[in-house]
């Protein structure tokens, strides 16, 4: 039996997987909730990361003069951000 040292070992494919699925099921933007789930990180965390800049893939704004804030995450940016771009580079 051989063994192929350059196959996608399963965990990878399956995150993959999810990540297709995430991005099928939503097209424009993915919540914030489902994106912090995927990423195994804390909603409330994934927001102070975005609004500080440091998630590129994330918009954050005041909604109005109370302070509250409002968070999109674009699709196709977290979808580049993740993979790197990998899927364009020729």
């Amino acid at each position: 039996m051989s063994l192929n040292l350059l196959s996608i070992p399963k965990p990878i494919e399956l995150k993959i997987q999810e990540l297709n699925q995430l991005v099928q099921d939503n097209h424009s933007y993915i919540p914030l909730p489902q994106i912090a789930s995927f990423l195994g990180a804390n909603a409330e965390g994934l927001r102070n990361c975005i609004e500080k800049g440091q998630c590129p893939f994330g918009l954050a704004w005041q909604k109005d003069i109370r302070g509250n804030k409002a968070f999109k995450i674009p699709t196709v940016t977290f979808y580049l951000w993740y993979t790197q771009g990998v899927g364009f580079r020729n």
